[in-house]
């Protein structure tokens, strides 16, 4: 990264790591580093909006939890982008925090977890213990809800 860290928010409800526009994304995409205001701003409409475009609850079932009901439960991880229009967006990368996921201690959970406050976490399975969401700035507009299969 150039000049710039990642910076850790935490709210009453949610942590996360704000990753900054020089951290190393796998696409060649116009970038911008979120606010903790704009992040702050985010969170305050996340449980609403996210009812809204969750109603087909994809993934969300037995063992696996609804999301929209369990936010609390989950880090966060965001990136910003700008898109051809000029139209600033966030992608929210959401991991579960709950020991409960797995059977080991919480320190062995984290360790599995990688270090999520330095590197971007791509997790394959798991269902919705990991997923991730869009969200325009502006229109306050959640899109692109991408739920993790399960083996």
């Amino acid at each position: 990264m150039i000049g710039q860290s990642i910076n850790l928010i935490e709210g009453k409800k949610f942590r996360g790591a704000i990753f900054p526009s020089s951290y190393n994304w796998l696409e060649d995409k116009n970038r911008f580093t979120p606010t903790k205001e704009e992040i702050l701003l985010f969170e305050k409409k996340l449980q609403d909006k996210l009812k809204l475009i969750n109603k087909k609850r994809l993934n969300q079932k037995g063992k696996c939890p609804v999301i929209h009901n369990n936010l609390q439960k989950y880090i966060r991880q965001y990136l910003g982008f700008i898109d051809e229009s000029g139209k600033k967006y966030l992608m929210i990368n959401f991991l579960w925090s709950s020991s409960n996921f797995h059977q080991n201690s919480d320190e062995e959970y984290y360790n599995e977890l990688g270090d999520w406050k330095k590197n971007w976490q791509v997790w394959f399975d798991g269902c919705s213990h990991f997923w991730n969401v869009k969200y325009y700035l502006e229109s306050e507009t959640l899109f692109d809800l991408q739920v993790n299969g399960s083996s």
